[in-house]
């Protein structure tokens, strides 16, 4: 249990705020195991600035507010002056990078000093094999503590930390719709949260809900079976989560749309350009189980039509963020509208290409020969074929006749 001392408070309905202060040393040596890996925060990334908040707890300064949810259904602010957070039931909305590099150096702390009669490097070797994150995002290497240790500076940072006050926002009893919420204010920061960025927040959070309950597996970059995946070497139902990310996004903006070389655009992320919010409507488990269900249809119907090159061809984010651009654009779908016509209108375009599929009208073996003579031209290949696969299924869903020739051809003009 953490112990916070309650400095204000305000009951909004059901759900509390609270403004509270504590010991940083026993907030980080209370954080649960793999706290860093809640779904809905970005992941730890390297940042230099972010790394000399160690010399601002040092030197005594203030650093930024900490925003904590927590689960506590018997909590009553009323006449409340301290509250004791079950930490396994704790997670960060806002302050993740800072508490992961606080964390970092009071692992290093405690560890050191069980282990204070090995010399460093050993040592050093021995920290990064029980976690090697650590040394994975920068926050902590050879270097970094050779010098700690040479100057005495643990005993030093130990004493520092110990002394150290942190100021938290504890959002108590807030529920997903809430949460989400807030995540997109706490992201937006002095710029604009991005499309992309809103999808993955909100789509991540409520696929921890759905994970398991859809037969649909998605794995992000980092995951050691992402490039078997990418490479059509799964199941169907398997996919990369950025494309699926940016296909649900194609779909609802009704045009192909670009996946980044991460889970996300991190241009576009930290571009001052404004995007426009996204509808927090459609992120509901009954619409996101339903649309996830649909797709996988449509993968398994592509491999009973093409069982050698389906699975690799359908799992392509050019071939999804294409595809589900098209049953989008055909349904005249829009995040304005009231969620039982999204579902409504989506339900009819998936039925409608599920009909044109089962009658064996994809023809992969088309769409390679034109691929394979594509090369020799001078296009943007990526987006190109994106083009080509929504204006290919929106011809099927249009009931005209397509081939493969007649979208490439047809896309190579207008370049």
């Amino acid at each position: 249990m953490y112990n916070l001392k309650i400095l204000d408070s305000k009951v909004l309905e059901d759900r509390t705020w609270l403004l509270c202060k504590g010991n940083l040393n026993e907030y980080l040596l209370s954080l649960k195991t793999n706290f860093y890996n809640f779904s809905i925060q970005r992941k730890i990334v390297k940042n230099q600035y972010l790394d000399t908040l160690i010399t601002t707890v040092k030197q005594g300064d203030p650093i930024p507010l900490i925003t904590l949810t927590y689960k506590d259904d018997n909590f009553d602010a009323g006449s409340a002056k301290e509250i004791s957070l079950d930490m396994e039931n704790v997670e960060i909305l806002d302050g993740l990078q800072r508490t992961f590099r606080l964390w970092a150096h009071a692992r290093l702390i405690e560890e050191f000093k069980n282990n204070n009669t090995l010399d460093v490097v050993p040592f050093v070797k021995h920290l990064k094999e029980i976690n090697p994150d650590l040394f994975d995002t920068g926050v902590l290497s050879l270097g970094k503590i050779k010098a700690l240790v040479s100057n005495g500076g643990m005993n030093s940072l130990e004493d520092s930390f110990s002394k150290f006050e942190v100021y938290f926002v504890v959002w108590v009893n807030l529920d997903q719709r809430q949460i989400i919420h807030k995540m997109l204010v706490l992201n937006a920061g002095q710029r604009s949260v991005t499309k992309t960025h809103q999808f993955e927040l909100l789509f991540l959070y409520l696929w921890e809900g759905l994970r398991g309950k859809t037969g649909v597996r998605l794995f992000r970059e980092k995951d050691k079976e992402a490039s078997s995946v990418k490479s059509g070497d799964r199941e169907v139902g398997d996919y990369v989560f950025s494309s699926i990310i940016v296909g649900l996004r194609s779909f609802f903006e009704r045009k192909p749309l670009r996946v980044s070389t991460d889970d996300l655009d991190i241009d576009e992320l930290y571009s001052e350009v404004n995007s426009d919010e996204v509808s927090e409507k459609i992120f509901n488990q009954k619409f996101i189980g339903q649309f996830l269900d649909k797709v996988k249809a449509l993968d398994q119907i592509i491999k009973n039509i093409e069982p050698e090159e389906g699975l690799k061809w359908f799992v392509k984010d050019t071939t999804l963020s294409g595809m589900l651009a098209a049953l989008g654009d055909y349904a005249g779908i829009s995040v304005d509208m009231e969620i039982d016509e999204i579902e409504r209108r989506t339900e009819l375009s998936f039925k409608k290409l599920t009909d044109k599929l089962i009658g064996n009208v994809l023809d992969l073996e088309g769409f390679i020969e034109q691929y394979n003579i594509l090369s020799s031209r001078s296009v943007n290949i990526g987006t190109f074929i994106r083009k080509v696969v929504m204006h290919y299924i929106l011809e099927l869903l249009n009931d005209r006749s397509s081939s493969w020739e007649n979208s490439f051809n047809s896309n190579l003009k207008k370049n």
